[in-house]
């Protein structure tokens, strides 16, 4: 639900730039986001008390409950990212933004990996109440880590307005213009085309990971909470990999066909594990699965700063963010209804992921072809490719995903 509601933030964006062009506050909005954040991170492992029958609601109502808290949160999370980048862009000058931008991207995977070891540590005499503890306890964390950050972080003059911020607040093109200004490009429309079809590819691999370790593999819930960390350790090698390529003056298309290429290696490797209940196996798959897609996520960065014009950098990195959060939202609910059908049809669990993990491969070993038949290197510009981050001091960072 949250990745369906990730173009809310380009309207909230807006809205706060608005106000902070006029010497107001941003911290109002973020205070609104965290507040729902907090309600849907507290709320949301009753989803399984709700759903599994064990409560006194009916299914139904039980099922439009949990949407509720699920949308909520999914809400709160979009707003504190926002703004949070947003504040980020108003106190850090145009030629450090990049760079900036990057140490929260990989300080974003570190803390994904740091957590999910926490988390099974936590977890290993599993219970739903033990569960329930340890959200509400991350949901109070996250409040607290949440002021911290941004505390003192907007300033108020003597006369009671705002400091000046780094640079002028730009009131950037709305959704609608934006979307009218991609659809006029063919370039463009072909490399965004692209990035759908891969992110469809990888992000099917979010929702089915921790229960085919566990319904296959057998694997205890400290076991598959950990391959999160895996995955994300993958995720940051290829990152940093690509960077180093990048620097080196290596296309970014290159970053993209290794990357499908890591991901056609790893989703075979998971789906032979499971026939083979080869734990090793399946955990190098999740490993080059994170690889692929760290190096593709930069190599897509790069392409689209390098394809379009400079003026228009946050535009086109906010429309990348929003296609990468509808691809994935479409991608977890296909993988997940994907594997309900086949194991309903076959009577097989196995059959069931591994199908789904068929069609993965399959999407990226077409994002292959279509690098060859789009030729989009004919167009890129590799001088404006020196780093994953060039021509990012001119794009409003608040409207990227992670």
């Amino acid at each position: 639900i949250h990745y369906f509601v990730s173009p809310a933030r380009a309207l909230i964006g807006f809205e706060s730039d608005k106000a902070r062009a006029r010497g107001r506050w941003r911290t109002p909005f973020l205070v609104f986001g965290a507040l729902l954040t907090y309600g849907g991170l507290a709320t949301a492992p009753f989803s399984l008390i709700l759903l599994s029958g064990d409560g006194v609601i009916p299914f139904p109502l039980a099922l439009l409950i949990c949407g509720v808290i699920f949308l909520v949160y999914g809400i709160g999370v979009n707003i504190v990212e926002t703004i949070y980048l947003a504040t980020v862009s108003d106190i850090t000058p145009a030629r450090e933004r990049g760079q900036v931008l990057g140490l929260l991207w990989i300080m974003l995977v570190l803390g994904t990996i740091a957590s999910s070891v926490l988390m099974g540590q936590l977890l290993i005499n599993y219970n739903h109440l033990l569960l329930i503890q340890v959200m509400q306890g991350s949901a109070v964390l996250f409040i607290a880590l949440t002021f911290v950050a941004m505390y003192g972080q907007e300033r108020l003059k003597a006369n009671g307005t705002l400091e000046d911020v780094a640079e002028p607040i730009r009131v950037r093109e709305t959704l609608g213009e934006s979307l009218r200004l991609l659809a006029g490009q063919r370039l463009l429309r072909n490399l965004f085309t692209l990035l759908f079809v891969a992110t469809l590819g990888f992000a099917t691999h979010d929702v089915l990971l921790e229960p085919y370790g566990g319904q296959v593999l057998a694997m205890s819930v400290t076991e598959t909470t950990r391959l999160t960390a895996l995955s994300g350790s993958g995720m940051l090698a290829g990152i940093i990999i690509a960077a180093l390529l990048l620097w080196q003056r290596r296309s970014p298309l290159l970053l993209l066909s290794g990357g499908c290429l890591l991901g056609i290696a790893g989703f075979l490797g998971v789906s032979l594990a499971g026939h083979t209940i080869d734990t090793n196996l399946f955990l190098s798959g999740v490993t080059l699965i994170g690889a692929g897609r760290g190096a593709f996520i930069v190599g897509a960065l790069a392409l689209v700063m390098g394809l379009v014009e400079r003026n228009h950098a946050g535009l086109f990195i906010g429309l990348w963010g929003i296609t990468q959060a509808i691809a994935q939202g479409f991608s977890t609910i296909g993988g997940g209804l994907g594997r309900d059908l086949v194991q309903q049809l076959t009577g097989q669990v196995t059959l069931g992921y591994t199908a789904v993990y068929m069609v993965s491969l399959t999407l990226l070993a077409i994002t292959l072809v279509l690098l060859l038949l789009l030729r989009l290197g004919r167009s890129l510009n590799k001088s404006r490719t020196r780093t994953p981050w060039d021509g990012l001091d001119q794009a409003n960072v608040d409207q990227i995903l992670f």
